[in-house]
C-alpha cells in the first residue's frame, strides 16, 4: 500500500515537471524566473532528486556536472540547454521509477547515512516530494507573475 502511494506521488512529480517543460519555450530556458535562471531552476531540481531520492551515499555526480551549477544563486558561465535538460531529466526518470520498482517496506525503514546525518529511505523520498513540489509551485508562480496564466498543475 504504501508503496503504491509513493509511487502515485513520485509519477505526479513527473507529471509536472514535464508540464513545465513543455510549457517553457527553449527561448526563456536562459532568461531569469524569480531571480534565477529558468535551466537552473529545472537542472537543481533533476540534480538533487536524482542524488536525494535513491541513495546520497552512494551518489556520483554525472559525467556534465560542474561544481555548484546546480546552485540556483550561483553565478557561472555554465549554460544548459532545453533538450540537454530534458534528457537528463528523461534519464533521472528512469533511474528513480527503476528504484521504486525494487522497493518494499523493509527498504523504505533501511538507514542511509551521509554527510554526518542518517535518514530512511522513507524519509529521503518524502524530503524530495516536498523539495521538488517547492520548485514546481516556484515556477507556476513565475510564469503566473510573467504571462497571467498558469500551466496546469497535475493531483
Amino acid at each position: 500500500m504504501l508503496i503504491n502511494s509513493i509511487k502515485n506521488q513520485t509519477n505526479n512529480i513527473f507529471m509536472n515537471i514535464e508540464v513545465l517543460l513543455e510549457n517553457i519555450p527553449e527561448s526563456e530556458f536562459n532568461t531569469i524566473k524569480g531571480g534565477f535562471l529558468t535551466w537552473k531552476h529545472f537542472y537543481h531540481l533533476i540534480y538533487t532528486l536524482e542524488k536525494y531520492f535513491i541513495d546520497p551515499s552512494n551518489y556520483s555526480d554525472p559525467v556534465f556536472h560542474k561544481n555548484y551549477v546546480c546552485i540556483t544563486n550561483m553565478e557561472n558561465d555554465n549554460k544548459m540547454s532545453k533538450n540537454k535538460i530534458n534528457e537528463y531529466y528523461h534519464n533521472v526518470k528512469s533511474k528513480v521509477q527503476d528504484y521504486l520498482n525494487i522497493l518494499n517496506d523493509e527498504l523504505l525503514e533501511e538507514k542511509i547515512s551521509f554527510e554526518e546525518m542518517e535518514f530512511t529511505r522513507l524519509e529521503l523520498i518524502l524530503s524530495q516530494f516536498r523539495h521538488v513540489f517547492y520548485h514546481i509551485g516556484y515556477l507556476h508562480c513565475c510564469i503566473r507573475i510573467e504571462k497571467e496564466e498558469t500551466p496546469e498543475y497535475i493531483y
